[in-house]
């Protein structure tokens, strides 16, 4: 799931979507909605992460996407972020 940033704010930082795309909303309808490339920080980290532009009365929101890229994950218990184990494709050892 990506990152949602309303159309305020992504015009106010100068982002300008680059296209469209499908997805299913809470409710379970199919919407299209516009796509951003944005440049986050957080916590003294910046990486290029992708994100749908929100209509009013969307949520906004940090995905799965975003937080995947910072090594994040969500502790419902706790409600906060932390530190996630990434997995990946190695070679094993002989």
């Amino acid at each position: 799931m990506y990152s949602w940033i309303s159309t305020t704010v992504l015009q106010t930082l100068g982002v300008e979507p680059f296209t469209r795309r499908r997805i299913v909303t809470i409710d379970g309808s199919l919407s299209e909605r516009d796509m951003a490339e944005v440049v986050m920080t957080l916590e003294a980290q910046t990486l290029h992460t992708l994100c749908l532009v929100g209509q009013p009365g969307d949520l906004e929101g940090l995905g799965a996407y975003t937080l995947e890229g910072f090594g994040l994950g969500v502790d419902p218990i706790q409600r906060r972020l932390i530190p996630a184990i990434m997995f990946g494709a190695s070679a094993l050892a002989s």
